[in-house]
């Protein structure tokens, strides 16, 4: 087991980071959409959202894109390169149906993480917070949007987000993409917009960006993260990325581009989202993840993800001695076991072990820059 002994100056990025700190973007086209700063999907206050128009154009391949993970890069298959969902009019791997656009969506990022930071860690306590958590000399705040609530018609709900771009994202140039559940957690009590910014000032991220999803503000958050079924991917490719994210951002539809990150329920909706579209996401971050929260629904991930062929994906887990236990088991072991899983399929997979509780999840705010 080897002790964790990154600082910010040399820190190597687990998700997307190349051997030198960088990742590589490749632009296909512009997009005449992009807004650097200011969604259109959505209204204030419980309104309805604005359709956004499509990022359409035909699909390109993922071909010759880097998997990152231990031992070498392998090409990433793609014949028809473009994921599920696209947006309103796309069928999957196909052609958009959007009216007469022609050009092919935003390329890939390739990026070689490298092994550093691979395997099982000691998380060691610290009672200082985070340099990351300070904007540094030097690295310039993103920019992002005030809160807005966007109108689900699959949950009849409302969900308040915020959308993240770095200082360095340039519309029409691909910038990878961080979905956040929890969102105003990971903004206030993560520090997540300004841990980002410190990282990208520093060349361990390419341009970002970032969407910030609460639970439902007239909703139950259990409710809505908890329930492995496909509900929430469908919110979250049917209705608020076709809306607000796509053609208005300039993100890649690499799937190695794209992570998802959670805490706890959300971190287990993340999970189960980012099982849903294998070909969306491939990189997830999960603080306490409540992967023991599906058993109540007849679902043991430990079992699941042992029984499925393999799947291209990087994964940074985090839970702490003091996890919450229940009838439903212990979050501390759980976590090991998906781990233990992700080892034995040959996936990149990190696990940080903490002290402290479930809740506060101190570990995983302190974790979140290195993660």
């Amino acid at each position: 087991m080897r002790e964790r002994s990154w600082l910010l100056a040399e820190s190597i990025l687990f998700l997307c980071a190349s051997a030198s700190g960088a990742c590589e973007n490749h632009a296909t086209s512009g997009n005449a959409d992009d807004a650097a700063a200011t969604p259109s999907g959505g209204a204030p206050n419980g309104g309805t959202s604005n359709g956004g128009t499509s990022n359409g154009g035909a699909s390109s391949a993922n071909a010759g894109v880097s998997n990152a993970g231990s031992g070498g890069a392998s090409a990433n298959a793609g014949s028809g390169g473009i994921a599920n969902g696209e947006s309103a009019g796309t069928s999957s791997g196909g052609a958009s149906g959007s009216a007469g656009a022609a050009a092919a969506p935003f390329g890939p990022i390739h990026c070689l993480p490298g092994t550093d930071g691979d395997g099982k860690h000691d998380l060691a306590a610290s009672a200082s917070d985070p340099l990351e958590w300070t904007l540094s000399a030097g690295a310039t705040a993103g920019k992002i949007t005030p809160s807005v609530s966007f109108a689900s018609t699959t949950y009849n709900q409302h969900f308040p987000y915020w959308i993240y771009t770095s200082a360095n994202y340039v519309a029409g140039m691909p910038a990878i993409f961080l979905l956040f559940g929890d969102g105003n957690q990971f903004l206030t009590d993560f520090h997540a917009a300004t841990v980002l910014d410190n990282l990208i000032a520093t060349h361990a991220l390419p341009p970002t960006v970032a969407l910030f999803i609460d639970p439902p503000s007239d909703g139950d958050r259990v409710a809505t993260y908890d329930p492995p079924t496909d509900e929430y991917t469908n919110f979250l490719f049917n209705e608020i990325l076709p809306q607000v994210i796509f053609g208005k951002y300039s993100v890649s539809r690499d799937p190695e581009a794209w992570s998802i990150v959670g805490y706890s329920a959300s971190g287990g909706q993340g999970w189960e989202v980012l099982w849903n579209r294998p070909d969306d996401f491939h990189k997830f971050v999960g603080d306490n993840t409540s992967f023991g929260a599906a058993i109540t629904y007849g679902v043991d991930w430990v079992k699941v993800i042992a029984a499925a062929p393999a799947r291209t994906l990087r994964v940074s887990l985090l839970t702490s001695t003091n996890d919450l236990s229940d009838q439903r088991g212990m979050w501390y072991v759980i976590n090991q076991n998906v781990a233990a899983d992700l080892a034995d399929k040959g996936n990149p997979w990190r696990l940080m072990i903490g002290t402290g509780m479930h809740y506060p999840p101190l570990d995983g705010e302190h974790d979140l820059p290195n993660a």
